[in-house]
């Protein structure tokens, strides 16, 4: 009986059923393509690098993460590091991640500009630091980032306390190097899934 009353109720009220279906269908449609709009809009922003112009959004942190990617490139500290100080809160790991990977590119490059020069010993040594622990911190929220972890090897083996350990003495009085670490990428294995972006 409960069942042929159910079926009444569904007959009479198929027209209303198939109208809230078809509006929430058209809703979801429309916000889909207001989603796509939005992103190609900043993609066209990002290439041609006008999006530079566009005011912090502190709500949007792959916005705030594309725009301190430009400014990395231009070598705008400050506006770059309030960029991804507002990324990194994001609540996208992966995102997050990316953005700690990102970080600690930017003072693997800076020890990198300061490496052949004689004043910069003290700056290298504390780039290595702050670009080691950004790694690190990419790996913690995402383990399996493998161009962090070849990162992190990688300016292990080229950090200055690491260059000086193949260091010993050869006859009491000269130091020589040993030859397995005269260079400190020596024996990397070259992996094309790994790298410097």
């Amino acid at each position: 009986m409960w069942q042929q009353q159910l079926n009444t109720f569904v007959i009479r009220h198929l027209s209303w059923f198939v109208l809230i279906a078809v509006l929430v269908f058209a809703l979801s449609t429309a916000y889909w393509l207001h989603q796509l709009n939005k992103a190609q809009n900043n993609n066209q922003a990002f290439a041609d690098q006008s999006i530079l112009n566009h005011h912090f959004d502190y709500d949007n942190h792959l916005h705030a993460y594309s725009i301190a990617y430009l400014l990395a490139q231009q070598d705008d500290v400050k506006k770059m590091n309030k960029a991804f100080e507002i990324a990194e809160v994001s609540k996208d790991a992966g995102l997050r991640a990316t953005v700690k990977f990102a970080i600690g590119n930017t003072h693997f490059q800076n020890m990198l500009k300061d490496f052949g020069k004689e004043r910069g010993n003290r700056r290298i040594v504390e780039q290595v630091i702050l670009a080691r622990e950004a790694y690190k911190a990419a790996l913690r929220i995402q383990p399996d980032l493998y161009v962090a972890r070849y990162n992190l090897e990688l300016l292990d083996r080229l950090s200055p306390e690491k260059r000086t350990q193949g260091f010993k003495t050869g006859d009491g009085y000269t130091y020589q190097i040993t030859p397995q670490l005269q260079d400190g990428r020596m024996h990397m294995k070259d992996n094309t899934i790994r790298g410097l972006p």
